[in-house]
């Protein structure tokens, strides 16, 4: 199994044993919420359009595809002076400047988005509503420098010609949904409580109405192109009403609910498949 090179909260490595085989064959896999890229980099379509609405992480993407050496090498200076809270807490300003500014170059800003990625808490990624990353310190031993995922990541990308999208998935949809594409959909999780889960990887949250949003247009680009739809969710009974029209598989996965590894707890998910037959009894 390749790994990630982002940490990602939500991330699919520990569910592919069970979305794998629910993930028909098709000539492009299109995630309009690509998050950690697992899926993408655990299975064997001719195609990729990997999406998002964080244009941190699309750039971070783009650039280990792109300018994989100079990632890398400019990523290995941060690494290897910047595990403390006073540096951490240097180069998030430079990074929260920089890219409310604009000043700097992509490969920077990419390298700087993986360093506190690496070593903000928990692996998060949060804005305020000023669109500023606000994670803190993380506080870790020695923070992976993922070198050989990075490089993992840019042979795939390269060889399939990925194409990396910094939008949201409507319009990510109405341009790159076809037939013969399979739509894999990962969208922030609803919370299984009032404070078990938050949403912000965007400086704007994705709520309950933008889910149903969702489930509204899946339904429509299924009917119109006859795309295959699956989506990921956590199981809960928001989940099962806003996105009944999709046969529910159920899985178990272990997720870190905090730093330690006491933290860690099984929590019950959803992957969904939106099938021909159910789309007619909607």
């Amino acid at each position: 199994m390749i790994r990630p090179f982002i940490k990602w909260a939500g991330g699919k490595t520990r569910v592919l044993p069970d979305l794998l085989p629910l993930l028909p064959k098709g000539d492009c896999l299109v995630e309009p919420f690509v998050g950690g890229a697992s899926v993408f980099l655990n299975t064997d379509y001719p195609s990729y359009v990997l999406a998002d609405i964080n244009p941190d992480l699309i750039n971070c993407y783009r650039v280990a595809t792109t300018d994989t050496d100079a990632l890398i090498s400019t990523a290995k200076v941060l690494f290897q002076h910047g595990n403390n809270k006073a540096e951490y807490e240097t180069r998030r300003r430079s990074f929260n400047y920089q890219r409310s500014t604009g000043y700097g170059t992509g490969i920077e800003q990419a390298a700087l988005f993986l360093y506190l990625n690496r070593h903000g808490y928990n692996g998060m990624c949060r804005y305020n509503r000023e669109g500023g990353f606000n994670i803190p310190f993380g506080k870790y031993r020695a923070p992976y420098f993922p070198e050989q995922e990075i490089r993992q990541f840019a042979e795939k990308a390269n060889d399939t010609g990925a194409i990396f999208v910094c939008a949201d998935f409507k319009e990510t949809l109405r341009v790159y949904a076809e037939p013969d594409t399979v739509i894999y959909c990962d969208p922030p999780y609803l919370p299984v409580s009032d404070t078990a889960n938050f949403t912000q990887y965007h400086h704007s949250a994705f709520t309950h109405e933008h889910h149903r949003q969702l489930a509204k247009y899946l339904k429509h680009v299924r009917y119109e192109t006859d795309a295959a739809v699956v989506i990921s969710n956590s199981d809960t009974p928001a989940t099962r009403e806003i996105y009944q029209h999709y046969q529910f598989h159920e899985v178990s996965v272990s997720r870190s609910l905090g730093a330690a590894v006491a933290s860690r707890k099984k929590a019950r998910e959803l992957i969904g498949v939106l099938t021909a037959g159910m789309l007619r009894d909607a």
